[in-house]
């Protein structure tokens, strides 16, 4: 279970080995420490160290997360029983394990793009077929680069990132140019960018805003994966070595940004569930107000606990990532082949 606490003045704290949350001295909230894994902390609220003790003895993650849908920090329970683990996985970035783990990140990305502009096509095919064809070009070309992906090869990850990042960077830009087609143009996306040339940070524009928003949740929840795995989260291969970038976390968010947050904004803004006017530019960013906040974090987390085939079991999506996670640390130690997860639709 994950507990979000969104808003303002609300309070954390423990009562009776629970975890309660008030509201202007009103429990709004009890919840037992076994059964939470995640608690994300959205607005602003009190936390009490009793409360912090008792979660991290229970191995909750707990998360701050920013208005501009950026991580602000974490909080979590020192795991053991790692080092072999992280001992490969540095070992790694310097043979062909690197670039294999890079090429799997990549190929599920874009496979999973590819499944998105499909059923978007499909849906399309007769009420507007000029937008439906758009889309199925689009995926036509993106296979090409899953085709070219295949062609890369490396002794290590350094020789051959930049030819990756360029297959990904040239396909995402047709899937986002794509899909700019999709979403009313009242809701202002001209494709995925924020205030500098180049960057996705400080959204210029609703949609924007909702897919940062998004990914930070599922940023956090693959932070914890890889932790869990036994992973070191700054070490990854295909995102370069950065001061406080948990690499590897970004690395494996690649294959479930479509499933998981990019199907929930096009969904929310479809159905009208979030209008285009729900935001504010503050300090040239636009972020969303609080009822769109609370609705798409509601919609990410519901996405995360859908069911869905993998390996022949049904399971959580939320599951999936943890599996992909621990099948990363076992190739790392040379226990078998890493296949990035993709829909196969």
């Amino acid at each position: 279970m994950r507990l979000v606490v969104d808003g303002f003045g609300k309070y954390i704290g423990k009562e009776n080995e629970l975890i309660v949350v008030k509201e202007k001295g009103k429990v709004v909230r009890r919840v037992k420490p076994d059964e939470l894994k995640q608690i994300v902390i959205a607005g602003k609220a009190s936390l009490s160290s009793d409360a912090v003790k008792l979660m991290l003895k229970n191995a909750v993650d707990i998360v701050f997360i920013d208005r501009r849908g950026e991580i602000v920090g974490r909080l979590m329970h020192p795991f053991v029983g790692i080092a072999k683990t992280r001992r490969e996985q540095y070992l790694a970035y310097n043979d062909e394990r690197g670039v294999i783990l890079a090429k799997e990140f990549i190929n599920a990305k874009l496979r999973n793009q590819i499944s998105i502009l499909s059923n978007l096509a499909k849906a399309r095919k007769d009420s507007n077929p000029e937008v439906a064809e758009r889309l199925m070009d689009a995926r036509g070309k993106i296979k090409l680069f899953v085709n070219a992906l295949g062609e890369i090869s490396g002794s290590k990850i350094e020789d051959v990132r930049e030819e990756i990042m360029g297959i990904e960077g040239n396909a995402s830009q047709e899937y986002w140019s794509s899909l700019s087609l999709v979403f009313p143009q009242d809701y202002g996306f001209k494709g995925r960018r924020g205030l500098e040339a180049g960057q996705t940070r400080y959204a210029q524009d609703i949609v924007n805003a909702m897919l940062n928003y998004g990914y930070a949740i599922l940023h956090s929840e693959c932070i914890r994966d890889v932790e869990l795995a036994g992973l070191d989260p700054y070490a990854g291969f295909l995102h370069a070595d950065r001061s406080g970038r948990t690499s590897i976390a970004l690395d494996l968010m690649e294959e479930f940004r479509q499933q998981i947050v990019d199907r929930a904004v096009i969904k929310l803004i479809s159905y009208g569930q979030i209008k285009a006017k729900e935001c504010e530019m503050k300090n040239f960013v636009c972020m969303l107000n609080d009822s769109a906040r609370k609705t798409l974090l509601a919609e990410v987390l519901k996405r995360l606990e859908t069911k869905t085939q993998y390996m022949g079991r049904n399971i959580s999506y939320s599951s999936v990532i943890l599996q992909q996670a621990r099948r990363i640390a076992s190739f790392l130690r040379n226990e078998g082949k890493y296949r990035g997860f993709w829909q196969r639709w």
